[in-house]
């Protein structure tokens, strides 16, 4: 269905469904149906419509493997090359349907950062050289490589056990990547945390939103990994928000250094949404997420919301996720994180945990994510297999989809007996 709205003197197309399937040249205007009409300037964005909705769920819909073209000048490709951290110009196109002059860069760090002549994941910025402009009401998005996980079925898997848990979500899809009309192979499309993220998850989105991945020496390969101690919390990066210089930051360090173990929890609930937290850190355990907060402190985001004022903490990152604790040293049992483990330290919270762990697996419904997962597999298997920039062995690729298959039944007994439930 289209709907017109007026933005300034121009009609613009809010589309809904997904806009290069099942509507003619005329109606996508740029699509990949042979018109070659121009995409609307600016693209739909909200500001241009006002009360309307721009609807973007077709970006995320996983029932079909998304095409996504990058195409990049020779200065362009030479910047992510030698500043792949850097911004560089690009078009984009999805699904056919065009974003011209997009903001691209590399992501990741020592696992997963690759050169854009491997396999790199991408971060795009809508707006990035057009102030202003989103894409169907998204700023940004992210393609996850896979490439240390053989899989390509835990981050998808991951963020629907997020959401099925009751906790701030991200929506994601399988892509098929294709720079300058190179074949990159399969991809996971997905959401990014940000502004856009936050006005569809909370009521109040002006609230500060931090980044807790770690910091990495370029030059001596030492990195730094982030929680609220004093000697690291000044390195949280503000991603949306109001600078503070960090005063909500240092407010939760603070409190935790004054009162860690049996008064950390009460010193810490007029900053802290425990049920989130103690969700969070259910859901962690659950996904073997040995790279998240709690075992590794890293990837996670958290954001002070101005609704209640308090701290909610959130997953991301899963291509770490569905392993064993003990495959890294690490143990649920004593867990990194100074928040979880002063948790566990307190009786109370400790109590308050073993309740969320029941709760969060009372919600998951095993045989909806094993029927969902089927499905997934079914569908990316013979890409998987045919990625001529996979990194995994074909025997990798089948015996980690087996895995995750089967760790989906496995972990609920796990976690009942750990918490003794």
């Amino acid at each position: 269905m289209i709907l017109l709205v007026a933005c300034s003197s121009t009609p613009v197309a809010i589309v809904t469904g997904n806009p290069a399937v099942g509507l003619d040249s005329a109606d996508t205007a740029g699509a990949d149906t042979g018109d070659t009409a121009p995409p609307p300037e600016p693209l739909v964005t909200e500001e241009g419509v006002g009360d309307a909705t721009v609807d973007n769920d077709w970006v995320f819909d996983d029932s079909f493997i998304h095409r996504v073209d990058i195409t990049l000048d020779d200065d362009a490709w030479y910047n992510l090359l030698t500043l792949p951290y850097d911004w560089a110009p690009a078009d984009l196109a999805i699904d056919g349907v065009p974003a011209p002059e997009v903001g691209l860069r590399l992501r990741g760090k020592i696992g997963s950062y690759r050169a854009i002549t491997g396999k790199p994941k991408f971060k795009v910025d809508f707006n990035q050289y057009r102030d202003g402009r989103d894409f169907y009401g998204l700023e940004h998005l992210s393609l996850n490589n896979s490439v240390v996980d053989c899989s390509y079925l835990k981050e998808i898997l991951g963020y629907k056990v997020v959401g099925m848990a009751g906790l701030p979500t991200l929506r994601t899809a399988f892509a098929d990547v294709y720079v300058n009309g190179v074949d990159y192979g399969l991809y996971v499309l997905l959401e990014t945390p940000d502004k856009r993220w936050l006005e569809r998850n909370y009521p109040d989105a002006s609230g500060n939103l931090y980044d807790g991945k770690y910091l990495y020496d370029y030059t001596t390969g030492s990195y730094t990994l982030l929680d609220f101690v004093d000697s690291v919390d000044d390195y949280f990066q503000l991603e949306e928000g109001t600078d503070v210089s960090k005063a909500d930051v240092y407010a939760v360090t603070a409190a935790h250094t004054a009162a860690y173990g049996s008064l950390q929890y009460e010193a810490l609930t007029p900053m802290v949404d425990w049920p989130q937290l103690h969700r969070h850190l259910a859901v962690e355990q659950w996904l073997g997420h040995n790279d998240g907060y709690a075992l590794n402190t890293n990837n996670y985001r958290f954001y002070f919301d101005p609704a209640d004022t308090l701290m909610d903490m959130f997953i991301w990152d899963l291509d770490y996720a569905f392993l064993e604790d003990s495959w890294w040293g690490m143990s649920w049992g004593n867990p990194r994180g100074v928040l979880a483990a002063g948790c566990w330290a307190d009786a109370t919270c400790r109590a308050n945990q073993q309740a969320a762990v029941a709760a969060v697996l009372a919600s998951l419904d095993t045989s909806a994510l094993a029927t969902q997962l089927d499905t997934w597999d079914d569908l990316t298997a013979e890409r998987a297999y045919t990625d001529p920039r996979r990194e995994c062995t074909a025997e990798n690729v089948a015996s980690y989809r087996q895995w995750v298959h089967d760790w989906i039944p496995y972990r609920g007994g796990y976690m009942a007996s750990a918490w003794g439930l």
